[in-house]
């Protein structure tokens, strides 16, 4: 799609300047027009996914908030909103991950209403309409699974209208989600063109109503109805929603049109090429990154200290995560860091190949050289030097021997290029898959067992498995379902609001989450952990944040907009 926004802006140099342009200028120009849905698309922040488009101190761009308001990493800095959130500090005035989008809402409206009388043809318009009314749903879903019902505004608001909306129900907002997706199954192409992708498809409308529905489903069955149905979903409907999830996934999975990427014998590698292959076979819809035109920071901002280019450092994966990985045999990951003793590269060889493509620990290879991570040195005579050297020996390792480095003994792996050496800010091109096929097949068999047909989802879990390199499955649980989810998609936005739609949030993040920081012993020339809580608070997460605040300043603007409970 940037493609198509560079050729765009390339005619536009040969029309009228952008700010002299009249209303009636663009619903004539079928340039215009798709310029104005190229900024639709540009302005979506569901579709920023990748680490830092834009850079703002204390303000965080996405996955990076969702990861470390989840237990997949803590923050690296104590000054930021994080912390707050963490510490349960969330109330009536909001502030953190906030999604009210009515601007973009009203951008697409108009879009909509102008587009009627435009002096173009069908095509044209039909092609201008269907892309803005997937954007308006997919703005619609990322509002919904924070605040519940929100006021579903279809059409511009004029000043002669009542500007004071009321929300509608949580029920009603996901049913229109769920219409649009279907409307947009017979509006969208199956295929963009080359210069196009990046633009949704029919299948990017379907894995839409496919992860929306699963959120449904989910606050059907264990969430609560509250406000005469603002927020929550009866529990009779639980069913009706898992059904339109997996029937939505079973689309996708019966056009034979995606599959998982499986083009390296490694298995690591091929893990790690998922998300460096540009427009492979399993991305059913990604946001486009160009180098040196629009580009991101991802290697820039989080690759290990002695690679970095940038700040560097800035996921740092938890125990809890490391521990969710299985052993290649299908047993148990969980090791006992706190008893322990050894190298690093042999405690962990037989993780799960993702594990090792995602995640660095002391002694993984990267860029022709090994990232070094530990945080003393045990002298013969007991004592534990963290400053200078021992025979010759540094007393830490070059990638955590400075305050930003990884608090956890961990770095996040995945995403990062091998090939860029040193990456600066604003150098990377990784597109960031929004859509894959690997989700497709997680709410499939998700859906399917909530449903009570566990063969399907057996089978959907295994293929996801095999892939990737680890022991099939016998047997299927929920739990099973759970943890697959975990870490095939950890660091892709999906931790925080699955906890929250499985209303297991309040126990799982109202824990420490844990280091296990290598120390190396010279007795006995191999390392031992410490673990600890990075963090120095306590960690909290209440009932009512299920649902974030519509907030104090909203509400004084709208007094028909009543506030979430507890709040």
């Amino acid at each position: 799609m940037a493609n198509a926004l560079s050729s765009c802006q390339k005619e536009l140099l040969e029309k009228e300047p952008m700010d002299i342009l009249t209303d009636a200028s663009v619903w004539k120009d079928p340039i215009l027009i798709n310029a104005y849905v190229l900024d639709l698309y540009a302005n979506h922040r569901s579709m920023d996914g990748i680490y830092w488009p834009d850079w703002n101190w204390g303000n965080f761009s996405e996955p990076y908030e969702q990861i470390m308001h989840s237990d997949e990493a803590p923050t690296n800095f104590g000054w930021g909103p994080e912390s707050n959130w963490n510490k349960g500090i969330l109330d009536a005035k909001g502030g953190y991950m906030e999604y009210w989008e009515y601007g973009q809402i009203r951008s697409c409206n108009v879009l909509l209403e102008k587009i009627v009388d435009a002096t173009v043809s069908d095509e044209v318009k039909q092609t201008a309409i269907a892309h803005t009314r997937f954007i308006r749903a997919f703005v619609y879903f990322e509002m919904v699974k924070r605040y519940g019902g929100v006021p579903l505004i279809l059409k511009p608001q004029q000043l002669g209208d009542s500007l004071y909306v009321f929300r509608d129900t949580e029920k009603k907002v996901y049913d229109f989600i769920a219409k649009e997706c279907d409307d947009l199954w017979d509006l969208l192409p199956a295929k963009q063109p080359d210069n196009e992708i990046g633009k949704a498809t029919k299948y990017a409308a379907m894995a839409l109503k496919s992860r929306a529905m699963l959120f449904a489903a989910s606050r059907a069955k264990y969430g609560e109805v509250a406000l005469n149905g603002i927020v929550g979903i009866p529990a009779s409907d639980a069913d009706f929603y898992w059904q339109a999830s997996a029937d939505a996934s079973k689309k996708i999975m019966d056009a034979n049109v995606f599959s998982l990427f499986n083009k390296y014998p490694d298995k690591v590698v091929n893990y790690q090429r998922i998300f460096l292959d540009k427009d492979n076979e399993e991305i059913i819809m990604p946001k486009k990154y160009i180098a040196n035109i629009f580009a991101h920071s991802t290697d820039a901002f989080c690759a290990p200290e002695s690679f970095k280019g940038g700040w560097g450092n800035h996921v740092q994966p938890t125990v809890e995560l490391v521990n969710a990985y299985e052993m290649i045999d299908g047993s148990s990951g969980v090791i006992d860091w706190a008893n322990v003793k050894g190298i690093p590269s042999v405690i962990l060889k037989n993780k799960d190949p993702r594990f090792h493509a995602s995640i660095f620990y002391n002694g993984s290879p990267w860029q022709g050289d090994s990232v070094v991570i530990y945080y003393g040195i045990k002298t013969p005579g007991g004592e534990v030097i963290t400053s200078g050297a021992y025979m010759g020996k540094s007393a830490q390792g070059k990638d955590s021997n400075t305050p930003d480095c990884s608090k956890t003994g961990f770095l996040m792996k995945k995403f990062l290029n091998p090939a860029l050496i040193r990456a600066l800010p604003y150098t990377s091109d990784q597109d960031w898959p929004i859509f894959r096929y690997a989700e497709t097949l997680l709410n499939y068999a998700e859906a399917s067992y909530e449903l009570g047909n566990t063969a399907p989802a057996l089978d959907a879990i295994n293929l996801i498995r095999e892939r990737a390199g680890i022991a099939i499955l016998s047997s299927i649980t929920l739990e099973k379902i759970r943890s697959e989810r975990r870490v095939e998609l950890a660091f892709e936005n999906f931790r925080f609001f699955d906890l929250v739609r499985w209303r297991q949030a309040v126990t799982v993040l109202s824990k420490p989450v844990t280091t296990a920081q290598p120390i190396y012993d010279a007795n006995t020339l191999s390392y031992y952990f410490d673990v600890k809580n990075p963090e120095d608070f306590t960690r909290a997460f209440f009932p009512q944040h299920y649902y974030f605040p519509i907030n104090e300043n909203r509400r004084n603007n709208n007094p028909n907009l009543v506030e979430n409970p507890g709040y």
